[in-house]
Order: C-alpha cells, then sequence, then structure tokens
C-alpha cells in the first residue's frame, strides 16, 4: 500500500488513512502495536479534517426552496379572496420572519447555524415572490428581467453577510436568468451580468473553497458569454472568446495550484472547465466545412461587433499574458513542471485568434488538420501519461478523446468502407495495446493480488 503516493487523488489518501487509523486501534487492543508506537503511527498519518456536513446542507437548502414554491402556489390559488393589505402583510411577515428566525438560529453556530443558513434561503425565495406579488399588486408594467436582477442582488448581499454557499448559488443562477432573458428575450445583451457573477460571485467562492460554486459561477461565465457574443458579434467571436476562456482558466490553474497539489479555490474545477472548454472548441474547429461561421469575424457582424471584439481580444491579452507567467516560472523554478501536452493550449490560442482577426492564407482543410492534431495530441499524450504513471483517470479520458476524434472523422474523411474499418481496427488495436501496458504497469507499481486497478 503507498499511502503518500504523489499521484492518488486527494480523496483516496483521505479513505486510506480513516482504515489506517481504524486498524491502528484495533492492533493496539489486540496487543501488537504499544500505545506509543500507535500514536507515533497516528503523528505519522494524521486524518484529514472532517468537511462540512454537506447532508444536513444539501437536504435544509431542498427543503427550504421547496416550501418556499409550495407557499407561492397556495397564495396564488387563493390570492384574489385575499384583501390588499392582507397581501402586504402577507409578503412582508413571510420575508422578515424567515430572515429574522434564519439570524437567529445562524448566531448560535453548531449544526443550528446551518438550519439558520436553509431558512433564510427560505426568505430569499420569499423575497423574489414578493417583487412580482407587488407588481401585481399595483399593476406594475416593468421590464421582468429587473426582477431577477432585484432578486439576485438580494441574494448576493446575503451570500456575504451570511457567507452562505446556498444563497450564492441561487444569486448565480439568478444572474444567469437575468442575462440570459435580456438577451435571449430582448435581443439586448448585457456584459453586466458576467462582471456581476465574476466579481460578486467569484470572490466568494475563493474565499470559501467551494468547488460547487466555483463550478456554478463558471458555468453561468460560459453560459452568458456564448449568449451575449452570439448577439453582439457572431459565432465567431463566440467560439474564439470560449477557447480563450478555457486557455486563461488552465493557466490560472497552474499558477494558482498549490505546491503540495491540494485543490485550492476549486482548482480541479478550473482545470475540468478549461479542458473541455478548449476540447470542445478545437473539436468544432475540426471540421473543415465549418470553419467560414466558427472563426472569420470578418465575414458576419452583429449588433455590437467592438465591444464583442473588444471582450475576446481581453481574454485573449489574459490567457496569453497567464501562461507566460507559467512559461517563466517553468524556467526558473525546477518544481514548477506543465505537462507537454498543455503548452498545446497557449499556440491553438494565439494561432486561432490569428486566424479569426484577419482574412486566411491557408486552406480551410489545412486549418482543420492543425486542429485535429492538436486534439490527438493531448489525447495520446494523455493516454501514455496514464499508462506509464498506472493512473485509470487520463488514461480513460485520453482514450475517450481519441475515440470521439476517429467517429468524428468517420464522417468526413474516410469515404470508403474500407478506410473507415481500417481506421476501427486501428481503434481498437491501439486501445488493446494500452490496456495491455496499462495492467503492466499498474502490476509494477501496485503489486498485489492481480494489482489494484
Amino acid at each position: 500500500m503507498h499511502l503518500a503516493r504523489e499521484n492518488y487523488p486527494t480523496y483516496r489518501v483521505s479513505k486510506q488513512i480513516r482504515w489506517l487509523v481504524a486498524e491502528i486501534d484495533r492492533w493496539t487492543a489486540e496487543g501488537l502495536v504499544s500505545p506509543e508506537q500507535a500514536a507515533r503511527l497516528r503523528q505519522r498519518y494524521p486524518q484529514p479534517a472532517e468537511g462540512p456536513p454537506w447532508g444536513l446542507i444539501v437536504f435544509a437548502s431542498a427543503g427550504a426552496v421547496v416550501i418556499g414554491l409550495g407557499v407561492v402556489l397556495l397564495f396564488a390559488y387563493n390570492w384574489d379572496d385575499i384583501p390588499k393589505f392582507g397581501k402586504l402583510a402577507l409578503i412582508f411577515g413571510a420575508v422578515v420572519g424567515s430572515h429574522a428566525g434564519g439570524l437567529v438560529l445562524y448566531r448560535r453556530g453548531d449544526w443550528q447555524r446551518k438550519l439558520g443558513e436553509a431558512l433564510s434561503l427560505l426568505g430569499t425565495m420569499f423575497y423574489g415572490s414578493a417583487i412580482w406579488l407587488i407588481a401585481q399588486i399595483y399593476h406594475i408594467d416593468e421590464h421582468y428581467p429587473n426582477g431577477f436582477l432585484l432578486w439576485a442582488l438580494g441574494a448576493l448581499a446575503l451570500a456575504w453577510v451570511l457567507e452562505s454557499i446556498p444563497q450564492a448559488l441561487l444569486a448565480t443562477v439568478l444572474f444567469a436568468f437575468w442575462g440570459g432573458a435580456e438577451t435571449l428575450n430582448f435581443d439586448s445583451p448585457t456584459y453586466w451580468a458576467i462582471l456581476a457573477v465574476l466579481g460578486g460571485l467569484g470572490p466568494l467562492a475563493w474565499r470559501k473553497r467551494s468547488g460547487v460554486l466555483t463550478a456554478t459561477v463558471l458555468a453561468t461565465v460560459y453560459f452568458l458569454t456564448v449568449t451575449t457574443l452570439l448577439d453582439y458579434g457572431n459565432g465567431a467571436y463566440a467560439l474564439t472568446s470560449i477557447l480563450a476562456l478555457s486557455v486563461l482558466l488552465l493557466g490560472g490553474e497552474k499558477l494558482l495550484r498549490q505546491p503540495e497539489g491540494e485543490s485550492a479555490g476549486g482548482m480541479t474545477v478550473w482545470l475540468f472547465f478549461g479542458f473541455s472548454g478548449f476540447l470542445v472548441c478545437t473539436y468544432l474547429l475540426g471540421f473543415h466545412e465549418t470553419l467560414d461561421d466558427l472563426l472569420d469575424w470578418h465575414r458576419r457582424q452583429g449588433s455590437n461587433p467592438s465591444l464583442a471584439g473588444t471582450y475576446g481580444w481581453a481574454l485573449f491579452f489574459g490567457g496569453l499574458g497567464c501562461w507566460t507567467v507559467v512559461a517563466w516560472r517553468a524556467l526558473r523554478e525546477k518544481r514548477f513542471t506543465v505537462p507537454v501536452e498543455q503548452w498545446l493550449c497557449p499556440i491553438a490560442l494565439i494561432y486561432a485568434f490569428l486566424l479569426a482577426a484577419q482574412p486566411r492564407l491557408v486552406s480551410d482543410r489545412f486549418i482543420a488538420i492543425t486542429f485535429n492534431l492538436v486534439s490527438l495530441g493531448i489525447a495520446v499524450m494523455w493516454m501514455l501519461r496514464g499508462c506509464r504513471e498506472a493512473r485509470l483517470r487520463p488514461t480513460v479520458l485520453g482514450s475517450l478523446l481519441l475515440a470521439a476524434l476517429v467517429f468524428a472523422r468517420y464522417f468526413d474523411l474516410f469515404a470508403s468502407l474500407a478506410s473507415r474499418g481500417l481506421t476501427f481496427m486501428l481503434l481498437g488495436g491501439i486501445l488493446l495495446a494500452e490496456a495491455l501496458y496499462y495492467r503492466k504497469q499498474r502490476r509494477s507499481v501496485d503489486p498485489g493480488p492481480g494489482g489494484a486497478s
């Protein structure tokens, strides 16, 4: 057993340490080790700190949301029979009562703190309902996305006051609704929604080291970037901006990850979104038939191409600057290493922006081949590293990416059934050889009955 093996995921090491501590107690009771030896072993392998009570958080928050929806529906069913002042009393009583009760419980600490947080989330749900109910009472005809904005600002304020992850998640979703409604329903995209999510909720996700909130924030930023740029610019602006954002996240993950490999501020989430966005973009750019729509900024202009271009170039220079610092650190610090295939990301970013910003001097087919080679290089390097280090995750991810590339080329590159059949035979042979090599390396790293996978 290799408890401190560098490449093991944190969760697996934690599980093994807990098992070992339980075994130490049993060994001590059976007299196999002395109490002094047991104490030294516990000191050598300390138990990881317990995480937050996610069961209480999830179910209490879900219960608060469901109760809020039920009360809203109950009010809606009897709404016409309630006098105006009665309606206002119900609205303000529900909002104030929920937040007051939540604050009282929140200040008590322990498990009651989480219950108070859930009750405050219920109050925020009532607050959102109150916005539309009051507008209905007084027949206020207002631009309806503003209701989502006011609701989101209230949730944002409480997220910071209480340092509440559920409130922050609600605020993120509401900002997504606000920005999406402005763009999709009124053709009035706004970058303020992106800035509100990044500036208002990104720092809280970092402060709380919350992977869930980080993932929600990044998913919202990707969604708002695509919807906004599709209206302001065109598909080319959206694709290149997503590519630049993904490369920026990958570079940021390299600079901010702790030396011991611990996930600080959701760095693993940054890596996931960075690679996902990058690989989706390069995959789409691997089809030469669609390159006119995906890379050329000059063919079709949207409602505000200059603003869309400014946003895209800002992300480009941010990503390029980030990777410049990565390169500088890699040259100066021996312990700061970057996997070889990840250097393809800034190279592909520069290549894509040069192609998008000026008329192309090479054919679409050549461009598609180069982006296919980028994806292929990442897939092969993941497979090789995964097999060599006996790590399952990069091995599987590289294999899936290789298979996706082969299936994509099935439709636009291999014309005859013979070439397609040979290609699939080659893919099968590669995967079979990979499985055998992985098994061999796994047994050499983790010897035992069959070698654990």
